[in-house]
């Protein structure tokens, strides 16, 4: 098996350089090959998005690549999509791994290739639950084994949902709208999560949402972690916010598996997931 380790959105800072070298190796004690990316600690100003979406290109013109993992996160990501060569990548076998800002580029390929993502980051091998993150690493990501029974999903509302995963963090997924790359959402489940923000901030970003039309084309919706308002107690909650602004015919279901924390699973974007209560 063959991965690649590149950087769409921020460059990665320079002390994050130990980071990479041991994710390299534990990628090698799995018996994967792995390439690393010259441009992942390129300042900004030193490299352009064509630039960065060539490499990205490159590795997906790779006939032995298997897997993409993008492990930086930040705000820039989006600059690559109209560089990016979309028929080369709905040829490629490669598939591509991401979450956060990537979230722009996994549902930019869906939209425009119609192949599947990974909203996953491979750095939480090394963080709190990294014993855990290892197993589930190697028992579902590296076989591709990944699948709704992982994210113990409770609902709010409703007790089913069907339809193919789209998605991933609200505000990043924003950054879509209006653009050719803003998937399709009619029949999906609507996949949210983030890292910071207040209740005004996913107040607005729920009601944008409800002005592009999405919930009146959803199956449901999935809500992930949403990190600052969960740890700094913050009123109304995400779920309420949720249960206020969205129609009260649209499922909602919850998973503590989805966002920014070390446990973190995987979630295919673009992929048919069937949820059930129980």
């Amino acid at each position: 098996m063959k991965a690649a380790l590149v950087a769409c959105s921020d460059p990665m800072l320079l002390y994050r350089r130990e980071d990479v070298e041991r994710l390299e190796s534990l990628l090698e004690k799995e018996n994967v090959r792995v390439v690393r990316s010259p441009h992942l600690f390129d300042r900004m100003e030193d490299i352009s998005e064509k630039e960065k979406a060539d490499d990205l290109t490159g590795y997906f013109r790779d006939p032995e690549m298997d897997l993409i993992f993008d492990i930086s996160g930040g705000d820039i990501a989006n600059g690559i999509l109209p560089e990016l060569d979309y028929e080369a990548i709905r040829e490629s076998r490669a598939v591509f791994c991401g979450y956060s800002d990537l979230t722009t580029v996994l549902n930019a390929i869906y939209a425009k290739t119609g192949r599947s993502t990974i909203n996953y980051q491979i750095r939480n091998l090394l963080y709190d639950h990294a014993d855990a993150a290892k197993i589930y690493f190697k028992e579902h990501i590296l076989t591709g084994d990944i699948g709704a029974r992982d994210l113990a999903c409770r609902f709010l509302r409703g007790n089913a949902m069907s339809g193919r995963v789209l998605a991933g963090n609200i505000r990043c997924f924003l950054k879509l709208a209006g653009t050719p790359y803003f998937p399709d959402l009619t029949g999906a489940i609507l996949l949210l999560e983030a890292c910071s923000g207040t209740p005004m901030k996913m107040t607005t970003y729920l009601h944008q949402l409800k002005q592009l039309g999405v919930f009146e084309k959803i199956n449901g919706i999935l809500l992930g972690r949403f990190s600052e308002m969960e740890k700094k107690g913050y009123t109304p909650t995400v779920q309420e916010l949720v249960e206020k602004i969205v129609p009260p015919e649209i499922p909602i279901a919850v998973t503590p598996y989805v966002g920014h924390e070390a446990d973190a699973r995987a979630v295919c974007i673009g992929r048919e997931y069937s949820l059930k209560e129980g």
